[in-house]
């Protein structure tokens, strides 16, 4: 059987997709994720179903699943099949997006890496959708492929029903993650506070790796921005240069890349980058240093106020 055969979605399940993206936006104007599974029928086909939401953190442009959640609902699901041949499948809306990954999306796909495959799906209100297979290892041999493949709808009309109980467990699952502001000059002042006489010592690169991280959750916030509307293209300008300001004031050894052109160039562009992509370093061993090797995520304030 052919890879663009093998997966299909009852009517049912797809329109109960369908109604959850459709309270989030008309609700927050928030994307929204869950889990639903993939098992195995006689035919030789995988058959999606089992949609639910679960505890969750979204805004308009990101949606983070809580782990326990996740785990209660894939072993919830595996007592039930007892079949060692299902999968879990990972879907989140885009609302009025179009279906694409974006940077965020293939973070959380590379998160679900297995032994063998595994299965995601993003969807919005126009009922557009992308499917994708990622294999990750076959027989022990590492792939790492990413098919995006068709999945069948087995519907006869549209038809959307949000139940007054769907209504219910969206309040009770779904937090409206705030969006902090004020934040640069939070961030200049802890700089200054912070800066030590070598950037080499042990101490200063703890400082500098902080507020690196910091810069880059603030720069992304900026992208997310963009992408979801909540921000305008001029705000996003000025916020890059605020950012790229202080760090020259304060003699850091990265900034943030300008990307030219109109709005939807730049958008294009940050559709498909990470926000760690978009800095430019002096000192591409102190980049390693900073950005890989990672000494203690906790240290210090920053932007957000940690």
């Amino acid at each position: 059987m052919e890879l663009e055969n093998m997966f299909y979605i009852p009517e049912k399940d797809w329109y109960k997709l369908q109604a959850w993206a459709t309270i989030a936006y008309d609700k927050d104007k928030n994307e929204i994720s869950g889990l639903m599974t993939a098992v195995p029928q006689k035919d030789g086909r995988f058959k999606l179903s089992d949609v639910e939401i679960l505890k969750q953190e979204n805004t308009g442009s990101n949606t983070e699943l809580d782990g326990q959640a996740v785990t209660d609902y894939t072993m919830k699901q595996a007592m039930k099949y007892k079949n060692t041949n299902m999968k879990f499948v990972w879907w989140h809306s885009h609302h009025t997006m179009g279906a694409f990954w974006s940077g965020t999306d293939i973070k959380e796909i590379e998160a679900w890496e297995n032994d063998s495959y595994s299965l995601a799906l993003v969807i919005n209100l126009k009922e557009e959708y992308v499917f994708r297979v990622s294999v990750w290892k076959a027989n022990g041999i590492p792939i790492n492929k990413h098919y995006d493949t068709n999945l069948t709808i087995e519907r006869s009309k549209p038809k959307i029903n949000i139940t007054d109980k769907m209504l219910k467990e969206y309040k009770d699952k779904c937090e409206d993650k705030p969006i902090l502001r004020n934040s640069i000059h939070t961030f200049q002042g802890q700089l200054a506070y912070k800066k030590q006489d070598t950037m080499f010592q042990k101490e200063n690169d703890l400082v500098m790796e902080n507020y690196y991280k910091q810069a880059e959750k603030k720069l992304e916030h900026c992208m997310d921005g963009l992408v979801d509307g909540s921000m305008s293209f001029s705000d996003y300008k000025r916020n890059v240069k605020e950012i790229n300001g202080i760090c020259k004031n304060n003699k850091l050894p990265f900034k943030v890349k300008p990307i030219k052109g109109s709005r939807q160039t730049v958008m294009n562009e940050l559709m498909t980058v990470f926000p760690g992509d978009m800095f430019e370093w002096e000192d591409e061993v102190l980049r390693d240093k900073i950005v890989y090797n990672g000494w203690n995520e906790s240290f210090g304030g920053g932007w957000y106020g940690n």
